[in-house]
């Protein structure tokens, strides 16, 4: 199965492509060498075939000079090259032997040896001033003119085999040709389908992503090198969109704290000066009726809880450095734990599943605040009771902490989930919150270089997934 998944892969895909276009290379070059070394052969005895026509020729040339003058050295001059051409034949028995088959190559040295007979035979009756005998020339002649028709014979057949060896070579260029064409075509198809095609979709993909639309590419069901580069960019645009939020969010905290801070110390003076009139009119007015007097209360207990409410603003925007230190994460959670212990209803059960030992690089009073509001948020999600579960783990092959707060209350509606962390924004009555305390969490979690994330249980509640980098990364 690895082998057929490997397959599928571009680059395997395109070295089988080279390689098959190499080896049928290959091929046509070893028939081709095959084809022109043969054809060399053939022309290089065929220059053999043509000296031995020719040679024959000078021996009749010879013969004829002989018979006209009687001269002994046109006699001595045709059997001389009657043994260069025997030679000839001796020397390319093998070759001969190819061509014209065994019983040809009989025939022609036959009827050399029959010449050279019956020449001797012509020169030996020869007297001076006589001719021999008719039929002994005649013989002489016809074995001559044989001999010469299978010489040229033997030329005709290497020029055949020339011929033949140049038409039979045709057809192995033209599917050769054709191969080689198909296989590039494939090359080409493959690199505009598989290749060029999704480059083009990344590569738009890529400047709707630079113009601030974060969208993924559609998947794709391949597992090649496109497939694993288009996850790689959707995984790449995920956090791109989670760090633009992240930011966007961390930006409207930071502007917003500032405004804030200006309205709640301006908030103070007024809200300090009410509280106090409030107090002297109490201690001083002996003889004020008990319903003013409940209406004084009801003032200053308005006015204390808007203090909190300042409180909670100034809070949101102080902005005092991070005093970063390695702790053990068990103890800050008793610890938070231990701060809100009198506001734990007796039907919420809280569970910590946190192994001790493992160290974070923190401010351990602001985590414990983060903290606090996450199991406040939980505790109050859960009005009729239930379990409040506190777990703790590390993240497989990374150096990061997994911090989960959930309940079992109703959850959070999908659409006001993403506005969760916005600040002021609550689901709870007018005066029962302000809507700053996951705002608080998120800046918290934010500056510790973490990840905060708001989702719905399967079985029901909400779960607060907080990912922060461990004390070993941070070192």
């Amino acid at each position: 199965m690895s082998i057929l998944r490997s397959m599928t892969k571009i680059r395997v895909r395109l070295l089988f492509g080279f390689l098959a276009a190499f080896l049928g290379m290959a091929l046509f070059g070893a028939l081709s060498y095959s084809q022109f070394t043969s054809m060399e052969r053939k022309l290089i005895f065929l220059s053999q075939a043509d000296s031995m026509v020719n040679t024959v020729l000078e021996v009749r040339r010879y013969e004829k000079n002989y018979f006209l003058y009687q001269h002994e050295e046109d006699f001595r001059q045709a059997l001389a090259y009657l043994d260069q051409f025997q030679t000839m034949l001796q020397a390319e028995q093998k070759h001969l032997a190819g061509s014209m088959g065994q019983a040809g190559l009989r025939n022609l040295l036959g009827l050399a040896a029959a010449y050279r007979a019956e020449f001797a035979k012509v020169h030996a009756v020869q007297a001076p001033g006589v001719l021999p005998p008719g039929d002994s020339v005649a013989r002489l002649r016809q074995t001559g003119k044989e001999l010469i028709e299978a010489s040229e014979k033997l030329a005709n057949n290497e020029r055949s085999g020339i011929h033949l060896l140049l038409r039979s070579y045709r057809p192995i260029l033209v599917v050769f040709l054709l191969t080689l064409a198909g296989i590039g075509g494939l090359l080409i198809y493959s690199l505009i389908v598989k290749l060029v095609k999704p480059l083009a979709v990344i590569e738009d993909a890529t400047k709707v992503v630079a113009d601030g639309d974060f969208q993924t590419i559609p998947r794709t069901d391949t597992s090649d090198e496109i497939g694993t580069l288009v996850q790689a960019f959707n995984r790449m645009v995920v956090h791109l969109r989670r760090n633009n939020e992240q930011m966007v969010q961390t930006e409207k905290l930071t502007a917003l704290g500032t405004l804030t801070s200006g309205v709640a110390h301006e908030l103070n003076n007024p809200l300090n000066n009410i509280s106090t009139s409030c107090q002297i009119l109490l201690e001083e007015m002996d003889r004020v009726s008990e319903y003013h007097r409940d209406l004084l209360k009801t003032i200053e207990a308005q006015v204390s809880k808007a203090r909190d409410i300042v409180g909670s603003l100034l809070e949101f925007a102080r902005q005092r450095e991070f005093k970063l230190k390695e702790e053990e994460l068990l103890p800050v959670v008793e610890e938070s734990l231990k701060l809100i212990r009198g506001e734990i209803p007796a039907k919420v059960e809280v569970r910590v599943m946190v192994p001790p030992g493992i160290r974070l690089m923190i401010d351990k009073a602001h985590m414990v605040q983060a903290l606090l509001n996450l199991v406040m948020n939980g505790i109050q999600a859960m009005p009729a009771g239930g379990v409040l579960t506190i777990s703790a783990r590390q993240l497989h092959q990374s150096n990061l902490l997994e911090l989960v707060v959930e309940d079992q209350g109703g959850g959070i509606s999908p659409e006001i989930l993403p506005r969760i962390f916005d600040p002021f924004f609550t689901t709870k009555d007018v005066g029962q919150g302000t809507g700053l305390g996951l705002s608080i969490t998120y800046g918290v979690v934010e500056r510790h270089r973490g990840h905060i994330q708001a989702q719905n249980r399967p079985h029901g509640g909400a779960r607060f997934v907080v990912t922060l980098p461990l004390s070993a990364e941070r070192s």
